[in-house]
């Protein structure tokens, strides 16, 4: 059989139009089920952090003190205005006494430039060292575990404790 060239031309001319035609269809189909699959992965990892959550020393911290006598050591409230995060933090000054650990006042500051990604909310704080009485910032990062639970750690000292903190409302 013979082909002639007009017949040849036609012929890997369609061939071309074809693949062109499914190589788009992919990425019109790429495109459709990807945002879709992102979005869903997104509302699946992005956890709500506004609210009060409170959290109390680890268990380790404070020997033989059942979980109901032991006090909140800290109080984070947050909220959402406009798509601005603001709040404040109380660190609660918690003394012993009577071998048991009770709450004899606290420190409430505002929460400087809260930034949360979906599951890590990072923050500083002002706080006044006890001996110098000078100013300084904390850096802190609360990870948002779950709806009800996070977990608050200082960056700025290392040897303080990753306290456990829960929704509260």
């Amino acid at each position: 059989m013979k082909y002639s060239r007009i017949e040849v031309r036609a012929s890997a001319t369609a061939h071309s139009v074809w693949a062109v035609a499914l190589a788009l269809s992919f990425v019109s189909l790429t495109a459709l089920v990807c945002p879709i699959s992102l979005a869903g992965q997104d509302a699946k990892t992005r956890l709500e952090v506004t609210g009060r959550w409170q959290g109390k020393f680890p268990s380790e911290q404070v020997d033989g003190v059942a979980d109901e006598d032991n006090p909140v050591a800290v109080e984070v409230a947050i909220k959402d205005q406009g798509g601005k995060l603001s709040g404040t933090v109380v660190f609660y000054v918690i003394l012993n006494q009577g071998n048991k650990p009770q709450v004899k006042g606290k420190t409430e500051e505002a929460l400087i430039d809260p930034q949360f990604d979906g599951t890590l909310l990072k923050f500083s704080v002002k706080t006044k060292g006890p001996e110098s009485g000078k100013e300084d910032n904390i850096e802190m990062q609360m990870r948002v575990k779950s709806a009800t639970e996070a977990e608050l750690a200082n960056m700025s000292d290392s040897s303080s404790p990753i306290i456990k903190m829960k929704k509260v409302q």
